[in-house]
């Protein structure tokens, strides 16, 4: 390569005056050539003319006299001459191809380096020289030390450097003289990660890097970043110090390696240079160290080359082969081989043509060099696309002779498309307001893509086409990137098994199509396929277990593999039909045959049925065949037989002529038999499970639509599903027509589209979980419990068991599988979506009445029922005085005891009880004992201990501080997800925000202005608010009530804390998060408050707040909240157990207490006690610690509690009613119908006086009136 100043063929173009070129092409000149007059010519000519000026380019001084300098700085002596070579060959290969020509025809000139030694001051200073009074821009320069050096330089000048190469990000920041076109490192770095995270799905990644600068630390702080947020950590890091690189004792290294080595690394990440010492010991001793002779080992671009040398020097000392695809490494241009791009197929031609005719390169021996060469040739594709993006450049330049001009305009919004690659969006200095409507502001960095490379045979890079990735141009660089952490599917293909495997790549084929764009960053979701036998599908899994990371098992598997409780099933489809039994990792989105039978039981009682015959085949038939004759008995239908078959016995054997038959576990051969029957016997129906509609499909649709006939027998081919018509072209379902939208017309079949749901279901569960793993996952689903998918719902899921004697409702039981409106088909409807669904969807109850199905004689059964209740009788009695003598046990093993330990406390208290029971006393009793029930169930669920409740308040007690929050996280889950039966107290809570935002202008109500839709996300029915706070407590048991109470700061502290909340908010204090793991605050979402101070404490408390919901924004703490400031707080949130004698009561309280001594002291204290112990009940309140036995006190006393909650309420509906004309009433008035509230209990003070404090609208949400005096 000559060192001089030249333009390709050294052309320099003279200047010349503006002028018009006429071409023979030109219509002036074709119209010329015509044989006319010369008068009649010219006078034509002058009518054309105008015409002529408006056709014609022009070719001036401002463009075809323009010389446009560009200075070559892609030159540094830490470069080989190879490496610096090929960056400048593929940079003129571009202008040659282009004939060193712009758009506008100005000349485009390159400056080389004066001397192949020239340092990067003379070669700067030599550009400058060169380009007086003309448009200079830099190509380069090379290096980041150079970069760094002329970062000011380019200022000073006002010039442009395009395409810069710098591994360091250090230089990347915003800066409008550096035009990068390519990404950042730590880009690259990422794409490593997520590379060895999302498809090695290795479990320990390890790292070596030398620690100098920040330069060497910023990296490793992005490693720890990235894996963070895609829920991983480092197993072990090898360190060296820059500063001991090249002193470190053979000794000193041996015993970093040991601790390195013992973390089991299976995959290196390599962030340094290569050049140190210090890593070539490293990497010789991975080769030869069998712990990790086998582990992958990742690096950057810039470290390709080097350490493709290092690693087949250390495997030749090692005395081991090289095993392709362990060396990965990534790439800022696809390989100049990879002709799958069209850019890569231009670079060819331009590169040939280029090197074929210019004798400026003849140290490339033949124009295929880069083909041969893979590190050259990725250094002529960088080359050749900064001249492409040159080009472009210059072209779209308003002028070429002022600088300052053409670098603003080089962030207008610039973007370049070069074949299929997009540089850009490139974008100058912007106000927020623009950059909100999408304007790119402040990025010079043009790359978005990073490409992923497998050293494979040979030691030549091969692409990783899944390992791609690319942002979009949404993003100037991956700084703001987030990387969310990926769910590892693990897709079974049965290879034994034909009819499986084809069932399974369909499913595949639509759970997959949601992600083809492997290389966004956004896409969380992989399938990794494991291809098995039937006979070794085990052990191939705890293959997979033991070395990779396997978050959920998908596809079609033998039935058996569903009995391994260590991996999460998600909607498996068995070889033969199985029964439904709950497993809390199998996680079913089909009906199950349960909920199958059941409702074509529905349907059978419904139509008449000449009777049902069952043909089974199935490892359990026996019970199968149980399940169908229970959920037929349930609807008065009989089953006359049940037959089980094997594998080789034919079906066809057994059909009956005329009968309802139930074909449970077909076979191939079995649906072109079923398919004869129902052709020749017109009355005869036959019900199959969904499961094998779906394995045959492709033979049913094929033996149905044979012919007139078939398709006429195909409505009395019937079944149970809950998806809508996969293959309905004016669909009305959004999921289906999502469906259709990404999913060819081909493959529209139920398997496919079951894939498709299945991913969309896992979309939507997996933007809550910052973690993912078998376990979490399992857990997101139940916690969800209810998971809509377009217009699909599936749930709820429960893995809570019912409790046997209580009211517990059917969806707070265990239950793993979630199809819900499921309706009975005929295969017609299969064949044509027309064809109108033969029962509408239902979600069914599985209760099931088995009636007329014994045996017994009549006899028997007396003499049964007789004996049964003499036997009993003793066992009542004994029960009867176990209850009356033991009421007021309490089970206290799960009670903190040690008071050395430390106890966290939860308080629980519902938003504005008090005015919900103004507005709606016949909805609260239920909705209080529904918020009763789920909160004891979670206090089962996480061994925590109840201590008390208070009207409508729980103190809860936990040993375990996660424990404490895990419940406080699903208790408002489970009120999200619970049907109340009503929005009645949703609008009530809404007209109480709205009020209050009317009387005060700077409030802004959380929910009341929310869309519809986005409330019943985030909102539903009892708001409840929580507070947790750890610490030691005085424990005391209680002689009264046999249990354990906590005194001290602890509970006063735990009572401050929920008091400030507000409803469907949990606090928890800075003790209560400073007492959970690391591991347990990776699991929950929290926001840091701040320090808050609260009412009686001398101190600011740190404050947290679990985001349980997603989503759910609050008003400001309440933290003008009155409390009772006592020592000693064991009873509930805000409220005091004081003697009832020495409280007092409101005007309209004590009205109350009088109307109920009048209307119940005529009568004995006996019925007394029944009296008031349903207005208790019902107006939840709590009978007084120490009262055993009713008496004229007890009485009393229950009088005055009674009347002190309907006072409360009373008082405020009253002052509710005269304030607003948007009061609570539904329909009628508070207290009684027609608007019209009850004169004679009305205050008429607008103060009230509860426990000697006022009793304003607000103290009235203290809601704890109606437990105390």
């Amino acid at each position: 390569m000559s060192w001089q100043e030249g333009g390709g063929r050294g052309c320099v173009y003279p200047h010349g005056n503006c002028r018009r070129n006429l071409t023979a092409r030109s219509p002036a000149r074709r119209y010329s050539k015509y044989k006319h007059s010369p008068v009649i010519t010219a006078i034509s000519l002058l009518h054309l003319l105008p015409l002529l000026l408006m056709w014609m380019p022009p070719v001036c001084a401002e463009a075809s006299n323009v010389t446009v300098k560009v200075l070559s700085m892609m030159y540094n002596p830490e470069y080989s001459d190879d490496e610096i070579n090929d960056l400048n060959a593929g940079f003129e290969a571009s202008l040659s191809a282009h004939s060193w020509k712009t758009g506008s025809n100005a000349t485009i000139s390159v400056i080389r380096p004066p001397s192949p030694n020239a340092t990067v001051e003379e070669i700067f200073q030599h550009g400058m020289n060169q380009s007086e009074g003309k448009l200079l821009v830099v190509f380069g320069p090379l290096g980041t030390n150079h970069v760094a050096w002329v970062s000011d330089k380019l200022k000073e000048h006002d010039l442009v450097a395009l395409a810069p190469v710098a591994y360091s990000s250090e230089v990347r920041g915003w800066n409008p003289h550096l035009y990068f076109i390519s990404v950042e490192p730590n880009a690259e770095l990422l794409a490593l990660i997520r590379y060895a995270v999302v498809y090695l799905r290795v479990p320990r990644i390890g790292m070596m890097h030398v620690k100098s600068s920040t330069a060497s630390m910023g990296p490793y702080e992005f490693t720890l970043q990235i894996l963070e947020m895609m829920g991983r950590e480092l197993c072990g890091m090898f360190v060296v110090k820059e500063s001991e690189n090249q002193n470190i004792s053979e000794d000193d290294l041996n015993v970093r390696w040991r601790q390195f080595v013992a973390t089991r690394p299976q995959a290196i990440l390599l962030f340094s240079s290569l050049a140190d010492g210090s890593i070539t010991w490293f990497i010789k001793k991975v080769a030869q160290d069998n712990r990790t002779a086998n582990a992958y080992l990742l690096s950057t671009s810039l470290q390709q080359g080097p350490l493709i040398k290092m690693w087949r020097e250390a495997l030749a000392l090692a005395n081991r082969t090289f095993t392709p695809g362990q060396l990965i490494t990534t790439g800022t241009v696809p390989l100049a081989n990879d002709t799958r791009f069209s850019l890569i197929r231009h670079f060819e031609h331009d590169m040939d043509n280029y090197l074929s005719t210019n004798n400026d390169w003849k140290g490339f021996q033949k124009p295929y060099h880069y083909l041969e060469d893979d590190n050259a040739g990725e250094m002529m594709v960088y080359g050749w696309l900064a001249g492409e993006v040159l080009f472009q450049a210059l072209n779209n330049a308003p002028q070429l002779t002022n600088r300052t001009s053409f670098r603003e305009s080089l962030y207008k919004q610039r973007r370049y498309v070069i074949d299929d690659l997009v540089v850009g969006d490139f974008g100058g200095e912007c106000d927020e307001a623009v950059a909100l409507q999408g304007a790119m502001c402040k990025c010079n960095q043009g790359g978005s893509m990073v490409y992923m490379k497998s050293i494979m045979d040979g030691f030549r890079p091969a692409p990783l086409w899944e390992g791609h990735l690319t942002w979009g141009v949404s993003e100037c660089s991956s700084a703001n990137v987030h990387v969310g952490a990926p769910l590892s599917g693990l897709f079974l293909l049965l290879a034994d098994n034909k009819i499986a495997l084809r069932a399974s790549r369909k499913w595949f084929l639509g759970a997959e199509v949601h992600g083809k764009e492997a290389e966004n960053i956004d896409n969380r979701i992989f399938f990794h396929p494991l291809t098995v036998s039937s006979e070794n599908v085990t052990q191939s899994l705890e293959q997979v277990q033991d070395n990779r990371d396997v978050s959920a098992v998908f596809g079609i598997m033998p039935g058996g593999l569903l009995d391994r409780k260590d991996l999460v099933f998600i909607s498996p489809m068995t070889l033969r039909p199985r029964m439904k039994l709950f497993r809390r990792n199998v996680i079913h989105l089909l009906p199950v045959l349960a909920q199958q039978f059941y409702v074509l039981a529905v349907y059978l009682s419904n139509a008449s049925s000449r009777g049902v015959n069952a043909f089974i085949r199935s490892e359990q038939a026996g019970e199968i065949s149980s399940l169908l004759y229970k959920s037929l008995v349930t609807f008065g239908v009989s089953l006359d037989s049940s037959k089980t078959l094997g594998d080789g016995d034919p079906m066809a054997s057994y059909l009956s002529a005329n009968k309802d038959v139930f074909t449970i576990g077909l076979t191939l051969t079995d649906v072109a038999a079923v398919a004869r029957h129902l052709q020749a016997h017109r009355r005869a129906r036959v019900f199959i499970p969904f499961n094998d509609l779906a394995m045959y499909y492709d033979e049913f649709v094929a033996a149905f639509n044979a012919s007139k006939e078939s398709v006429a027998s195909s409505e009395r081919l019937l079944f149970a599903t809950s998806f809508p018509h996969w293959a309905e072209k004016d669909t009305k379902s959004d999921v289906v027509a999502s469906f259709h939208r990404i999913v060819n017309e081909s493959h529209w079949d139920p398997l496919t589209f079951l894939g498709f749901v299945t991913t969309r279901l896992l979309q939507v569960i997996l933007p809550n979980m910052k973690k993912v793993n078998a376990e979490l996952l399992a857990d997101r689903i139940y916690t969800e419990s209810n998971i809509k998918v377009d217009d699909m719902r599936f749930g709820p899921f429960s893995d809570v068991e019912c409790v046997s004697g209580t009211s517990v409702s059917a969806n707070e039981c265990a239950s793993n599988f979630g199809a819900t409106n499921i309706s009975v088909w005929s295969m017609a409807r299969v064949l044509n979506s027309r064809v109108p669904i033969l029962q509408r969807g239902m979600t069914p109850s599985m209760g099931y009445i088995i009636s007329g199905g014994s045996r017994l004689t009549g006899s028997q059964i007396a003499g049964i029922g007789i004996g049964c209740i003499a036997g009993l009788i003793p066992f009542i009695a004994l029960g009867v005085l176990l209850r009356i003598t033991l009421r007021n046990a309490r089970d206290n093993n799960l009670a903190p005891k040690e008071p050395t330990d430390p106890v966290t406390l939860i308080f629980t208290d519902i938003e504005s009880s008090t005015a919900l029971w103004a507005a709606h006393p016949e909805l609260m009793p239920d909705a209080v004992a529904a918020h009763h029930r789920m909160v004891r169930s979670l206090i089962a669920r996480y061994d925590c201990y109840e201590v008390k409740t208070v009207g409508d308040s729980f103190m809860i007690a936990s040993k375990s501080p996660f424990a404490a929050v895990q419940l406080a996280q699903e208790l408002q889950l489970r009120f999200l997800h619970h049907d109340w039966g009503t929005n009645a107290v949703d609008d009530s809570y809404q007209q109480l925000e709205q009020q209050r935002a009317e009387e005060d202008e700077k409030y802004t109500p959380p929910t009341a202005r929310l869309d519809l839709k986005v409330y019943s996300r985030l909102w539903n029915g009892l708001r409840v608010r929580v507070g947790i706070h750890t610490g030691l407590c005085d424990i005391r048991h209680d002689e009264v009530t046999k249990g354990y109470d906590y005194y001290g700061r602890t509970p006063n502290m735990a009572a401050r804390t929920e008091s400030v909340a507000n409803g469907g908010q949990v606090l928890m204090t800075g003790s209560t998060y400073l007492s959970l793991s690391a591991e347990e605050r990776e699991q929950i979402d929290v926001t840091a408050l701040g320090a808050v101070t609260l009412r009686g404490v001398p101190k600011p408390v740190e404050m947290y707040q679990l985001n349980a919901v997603p989503g759910r924004n609050f008003a400001a703490l309440r933290l003008d909240r009155e409390i009772k400031d006592e020592d000693d707080v064991g009873t509930g949130s805000s409220a005091s157990e004081s003697s009832f004698n020495e409280c007092g009561l409101t005007a309209t309280a004590q009205q109350v207490a009088g109307c109920i001594d009048a209307l119940i002291g005529a009568f004995p204290v006996i019925q007394r006690q029944k009296m008031l112990a349903t207005f208790c009940e019902r107006w939840h309140v709590k009978k007084p610690s120490g009262v055993d036995a009713w008496n004229e006190a007890s009485c009393r006393c229950v009088t005055r509690r009674i009347a002190a909650k309907v006072g409360c309420v009373m008082d405020f509906g009253t002052r509710n009613t005269s304030s607003s004309a948007t009061s609570l009433e539904r329909g009628g008035s508070l207290f009684s119908p027609g608007g019209a509230t009850v004169a004679t209990v009305t205050s008429s003070s607008n103060f009230s006086y509860v426990e000697g404090r006022p009793c304003t609208a607000d103290l009235i949400d203290l809601e704890s009136v109606g437990s105390t005096c």
